[in-house]
């Protein structure tokens, strides 16, 4: 597996050494709190990168930035492995943009923002690994619940990534609950020093399109919106988007899948009551009508 603390702090010196004004090695050390030693090997990455690294007469370097600097050829390998890299840390950023778009301009591969890392994500990741490794409960900060629209701490048991790292699946260990923790939701996170207590309560599922996770995807849910409605769905389930499809010579659009919950689809309907009409399942239908009853 990928070093992704290592991957973390060489996007972070790729940031540092392009902003003004030239660094010292000793104020590169103190920025990434490690050894004058491993600092030049971090430059060396970064020349083996591609990137042109300067000096002035006080030995203060500084990233290049101009346009022809910036594009550099990699083969269908190279950009194989930088994907792989990208893919190991997960979120987006602009501090892995130099990198990524030799990348895009230089192979075929297409690498989605998605899937990338945001600055504050990399040492969240680094830490949920660590957990998992170790087999510690993990403390996380803040945690803003998408279901409940409340901030609070979670004590959980991480068992392991989702595919494209935008969520854990963990046991919370309040609820005594298998649960999926999407990361960007994560303040911080801090590694315990207890040890899992409830590994045989462990159990790990796909979660649906909208986030929930069980064992089986029995509900359905048809639904047929106008494009407004589509965007927003689109936008706040991504992966709603291949379930979707528009109706010909209407302006609407008709969406299918099985889910887990009624919840989050639930709450989207009811947002827009006048743009989205339940069709199919008349179960689904239901649980609107009661919930219309409840909420009026």
């Amino acid at each position: 597996m990928f070093n992704q603390n290592r991957i973390y702090r060489v996007f972070q010196l790729i940031n540092y050494l392009k902003a003004k004004p030239a660094k010292s090695v000793r104020s590169v050390m103190q920025f990434l709190d490690t050894s004058e030693r491993t600092v030049y090997r971090y430059l060396d990455m970064l020349k083996d990168l591609g990137f042109k690294i300067e000096r002035d007469s006080g030995n203060r370097i500084w990233i290049t930035t101009n346009g022809n600097t910036d594009i550099v050829p990699f083969t269908d390998q190279e950009a194989d492995y930088l994907e792989k890299l990208i893919k190991t840390t997960g979120k987006s950023n602009k501090l892995a943009e130099s990198v990524l778009q030799k990348v895009r301009l230089s192979s075929e591969l297409q690498i989605g923002a998605n899937l990338l890392f945001k600055a504050h994500l990399g040492h969240i990741v680094e830490q949920i690994s660590i957990a998992i490794i170790e087999g510690r409960q993990l403390l996380i900060k803040n945690y803003l619940s998408a279901h409940s629209q409340t901030i609070s701490d979670r004590i959980v048991e991480p068992i392991c990534f989702t595919d494209d790292y935008e969520s854990v699946s963990a046991f919370e260990v309040k609820t005594k609950q298998n649960k999926y923790f999407n990361i960007e939701r994560m303040a911080e996170v801090e590694v315990l020093d207890s040890n899992m207590k409830y590994e045989k309560q462990h159990e790990f599922y796909k979660p649906d399109i909208f986030g929930f996770q069980g064992k089986s995807l029995n509900k359905e849910i048809e639904l047929q919106m106008t494009m407004r409605a589509y965007l927003v769905l689109k936008e706040e389930y991504p992966m709603s988007t291949a379930f979707i499809r528009a109706i010909p010579d209407t302006g609407k659009y008709y969406f299918k899948a099985n889910v887990q919950s009624y919840k989050a689809p639930g709450r989207f309907v009811l947002g827009f009551l006048e743009e989205v009409q339940v069709v199919g399942s008349k179960e689904f239908l239901r649980y609107i009508q009661r919930m219309v009853k409840k909420n009026p």
